[in-house]
């Protein structure tokens, strides 16, 4: 997440239901333009879907590693693209679509997942409460400022 005088916002795991929420992301970030899935056992066909959206000029979020263990696709995100990958959730165990999740807007990222659909979802700290809240009832998760030690 990008540094903010504010802690980024944090919904407690408790989502596991990968089709609701791939639904609901073009509902809360319809502005988002870029989603990245990571993970080593991605499916071949959501692959493929994922390098169908690939940007015709990659570029890395500056904040986002370059150094990973395991295979990284970038896609340009749209609710059409959402629809497609909630109707792959609703077939395919949550490991064949990715492993970690980022979902950006115009370079800025919105959401960081690590450990996608198993631990705790950051948001960014400029999010209004509202769609953070939004997002956490859909799921019935508690969400508050991350708390780092």
């Amino acid at each position: 997440m990008a540094e903010s005088p504010l802690a980024p916002w944090d919904i407690d795991e408790g989502i596991r239901n990968a089709e609701r929420f791939f639904r609901a992301l073009p509902k809360l970030f319809p502005d988002a333009n870029l989603f990245i899935a990571q993970g080593s056992r991605i499916g071949n066909d959501v692959a493929a879907f994922y390098r169908q959206h690939a940007p015709a000029v990659p570029s890395r979020p500056a904040e986002l590693s370059r150094f990973t263990l395991t295979r990284r696709y970038f896609c340009n995100c749209s609710p059409e693209f959402f629809l497609e990958l909630a109707r792959f959730a609703a077939k395919k165990p949550r490991e064949r679509l990715l492993h970690h999740l980022y979902l950006y807007r115009d370079g800025s990222q919105l959401i960081e997942w690590h450990d996608a659909f198993a631990n705790a979802l950051f948001l960014s700290a400029d999010l209004p409460e509202s769609t953070i809240a939004e997002l956490a009832n859909k799921f019935g998760a508690r969400y508050g400022r991350a708390r780092f030690r």
